[in-house]
């Protein structure tokens, strides 16, 4: 055997000496792929491949990288600041290079990065959404809440549906949010009151009662104008008495339909027969309400106005022996989509909530930008729909 093998000095034992131990060099092979195996199996895919010595490791293959801002609007051929305003849907850009850059964007498969927007701008990317005590059930909230969620998704933003407060609560919630979306709010809830002292914006669909100045921007509805629209359209089908079964007057919308009606009323020589049942009423309150004002003499027709209340009227009706749609007229205030299965189908006003809740994330994003919104009350007109319920034969 030759001597360098034998005594360890040599050519060949300074070679062993300086190639790295394999299970050394393997650790250093692993160390470097592992978090890139590990760390996003979404975007990263692991293959195995031979080292120098014929054992197999795991090495990272990565796909390719999530577009950008800048790559959207270099393939526009646009700015990066008139790429954000087209995506962000700001003024400041035309219509061609808004549909330019969003035809862009959908091929990219663009998305906002919610992150690093946060980043730059110390915000945190979300809304807090805080709906009336015991309205999750009704149509017309869940409505409004996605039409909030759709337009919130359309500008990169989450929602946070906040909890309600205990009467005595006077803590504001804890959500990390930029802003506040509220809806049929008023002074009263422990939670409105929280959410008016935190000191963010505040965009109410509806006018808080009590509260109406502390609010950044409000979209409402002309619910005078609706509800005299409504008892015009039952006067001119042939109502001399028209009855009403009223909500609560704690909010603002309650309290001007309450006036309109009252005003309609006086302004035709008539007395106004009504009773005031629950925001969200059992069908009993709806049913006890509606008998009452059915056994006043020469009622020919009845507005119901909480959500909810069309059928359990209509049995009331039925009870009474009164035909609905000949010998009386109901119409109830709030459209709903059963209205257009019950027999006979419900007159009511489609208040289109989900574009209503739409729009008030829209406004709350003009309050975010450093000139605020052009107008800081925007009015909405209810569409009254026409069903057999007012159309006599």
């Amino acid at each position: 055997m030759p001597a360098d093998r034998r005594s360890g000095v040599g050519p060949r034992a300074d070679r062993r000496r300086s190639r790295p131990d394999e299970a050394e060099a393997r650790d250093r092979v692993f160390r470097f792929s592992r978090p890139w195996c590990f760390r996003d199996i979404k975007r990263l895919s692991c293959r195995a491949r031979k080292t120098p010595f014929g054992s197999r490791v795991a090495s990272a293959h990565v796909t390719p990288r999530k577009p950008t801002l800048h790559d959207v609007a270099a393939a526009a051929g646009v700015s990066i600041a008139a790429a954000s305003f087209a995506l962000r849907d700001k003024p400041g850009v035309s219509p061609e290079t808004r549909d330019r850059v969003l035809a862009v964007a959908r091929e990219l498969n663009y998305t906002v990065n919610v992150p690093a927007r946060s980043l730059r701008t110390a915000r945190y990317g979300a809304v807090g959404l805080y709906l009336p005590p015991g309205s999750t059930r009704l149509p017309y909230y869940t409505e409004f809440a996605f039409g909030v969620v759709d337009a919130a998704d359309r500008l990169g933003l989450s929602v946070i549906l906040l909890p309600h407060r205990d009467s005595d609560d006077e803590t504001a919630s804890t959500a990390f949010v930029d802003g506040y979306v509220v809806v049929d709010a008023t002074t009263e809830d422990a939670g409105i009151r929280a959410i008016l002292d935190t000191g963010r914006p505040v965009v109410s669909g509806e006018h808080v009662l009590g509260g109406d100045d502390r609010v950044s921007a409000s979209v409402v509805s002309d619910h005078a104008s609706a509800m005299t629209r409504l008892l015009d359209h039952l006067a001119a089908a042939g109502a001399q008495q028209i009855g009403a079964v009223l909500p609560p007057d704690g909010t603002a919308w309650s309290r001007d339909i309450d006036r309109a009606y009252t005003a309609w009323v006086a302004g035709h020589d008539g007395i106004p027969i009504s009773r005031r049942i629950a925001f969200v009423p059992t069908a009993d309150e709806v049913a006890a309400a509606v008998d009452d004002v059915l056994a006043t003499e020469d009622v020919d027709a009845l507005v119901v106005v909480p959500s909810g209340s069309a059928a359990p009227a209509l049995d009331s009706a039925a009870r009474a022996g009164r035909r609905v749609g000949d010998d009386l007229l109901l119409a109830a205030y709030v459209d709903e989509p059963m209205h257009a299965l019950l027999t006979p189908s419900v007159t009511s006003f489609d208040l289109e909530p989900r574009d209503f809740g739409a729009a008030c994330v829209a406004l709350l994003a003009e309050v975010w930008d450093a000139d605020g919104p052009a107008d800081r009350v925007r009015v909405t007109e209810p569409r009254l729909v026409v069903r057999a319920s007012t159309s006599r034969g």
